[in-house]
C-alpha cells in the first residue's frame, strides 16, 4: 500500500484562522484608539462648556456692579470659598464643576478687575491646572449717579 503524501487540511485551516485572529485585533486596537480619543474630546468640550459659563456669569456679576468693592462683594457673597485680594479673586471648583475650597480645588477661575475713570475692566481666566480653558475680557461702563439715584 502506497501512501500519498498530501496537505493536510488542518494545517490551512489554522493558517486562516491565525490570519482573522490578527484582522481582527488590528482592527479592534483602531476601534479602542476612536473611543479614546472621542472621550477625550467630549472631557474637553464638556470642560469648555463649563468655563465659558462660568465666566460669563463672573461677567454678569462685573456688569451689575457700580464699582469694585461692590462687585467683589459680589463675589464673597455668591463664591465664600474663593481667594479674594485688592483687585484679584480667584473661584475654586472641582471636577464636576462646582464650587469648593481651595483644597479640593481642580479648576480654577481667575478675575482681575481694574478701574480707570467711568469703566470697569475684568479679565478672566478658566484653568485647569497650568491649562488655560478659557479666557474673556469685559468692559463695563459705571453710569453717573445722583445721590437719591438707586440700582
Amino acid at each position: 500500500m502506497m501512501r500519498k503524501n498530501r496537505p493536510r487540511s488542518s494545517s490551512l485551516f489554522l493558517m486562516e484562522l491565525i490570519l482573522t485572529i490578527l484582522f481582527f485585533s488590528i482592527a479592534s486596537a483602531v476601534c479602542v484608539q476612536f473611543f479614546v480619543k472621542s472621550h477625550l474630546l467630549s472631557h474637553d468640550s464638556n470642560a469648555l462648556n463649563h468655563a465659558a459659563n462660568e465666566c460669563a456669569g463672573a461677567a454678569e456679576i462685573i456688569e451689575a456692579a457700580d464699582d469694585i468693592t461692590d462687585s467683589i462683594e459680589m463675589f464673597r457673597r455668591l463664591y465664600p470659598n474663593g481667594a479674594y485680594s485688592d483687585n484679584q479673586l480667584v473661584i475654586y471648583y472641582d471636577d464636576t464643576f462646582s464650587a469648593c475650597n481651595e483644597s479640593n480645588a481642580f479648576y480654577f477661575l481667575t478675575v482681575h478687575i481694574e478701574k480707570s475713570g467711568q469703566m470697569l475692566t475684568a479679565d478672566m481666566q478658566f484653568t485647569e491646572d497650568a491649562n488655560i480653558i478659557y479666557e474673556l475680557s469685559t468692559k463695563h461702563h459705571i453710569a453717573r449717579r445722583t445721590k437719591y439715584e438707586k440700582r
